[in-house]
């Protein structure tokens, strides 16, 4: 998939706990964007986790370890999105060593996912571009450059709870 990399049962499960404890506190912020076109953006929630040390110290030393690769936190923090809430397609970084790592904490039925949405879709460049989508399941990491353009897509009606993505805005050493 041209540098996207997906990793299944990212954490172990204490940590991954840690994770849906850390993103139930009550430290949401409305009003987040994309970025891309304020006229068209839907806001979305935001939770800022650059001073929570498990997340921005110790689980992208996960990253590092799964990846093979050394990196400094640009930011980190969650997307919260409920129905009606999905991003626009935008770059998080337009350096060639930035990379984006996205952690979803959500407990998603396998046999549910194609009646719940949630998608994450990234555009591959080049000429011939075309987009993919990923499921968001649960405890799956998902590493891509961050110049590619991407976005996050609300669950629809049926999900009475918020999507959530932990994301890790990273620059390799």
């Amino acid at each position: 998939m041209d540098k996207i990399e997906i990793f299944d049962n990212f954490l172990e499960e204490s940590d991954i706990l840690k994770c849906i404890e850390i993103t139930c506190q009550p430290k949401w912020d409305f009003g987040h964007n994309s970025g891309a076109d304020n006229f068209r953006d839907t806001p979305f929630w935001i939770m800022d986790l650059k001073q929570n040390d498990f997340i921005s110290i110790y689980i992208k030393s996960k990253i590092e370890e799964i990846t093979k690769k050394r990196f400094n936190v640009n930011r980190v923090y969650a997307n919260g999105q409920t129905y009606g809430q999905s991003g626009s397609f935008h770059q998080d970084d337009t350096t060639k060593n930035c990379w984006t790592f996205c952690l979803y904490v959500n407990r998603i039925d396998t046999e549910d996912i194609d009646y719940i949405d949630g998608y994450f879709q990234v555009k591959l460049p080049g000429e011939n571009k075309y987009v993919i989508s990923i499921e968001p399941l649960f405890n799956r990491g998902v590493l891509f450059p961050s110049h590619y353009f991407h976005r996050g897509n609300a669950f629809t009606r049926y999900v009475k709870e918020m999507r959530v993505c932990i994301a890790w805005k990273l620059q390799e050493i």
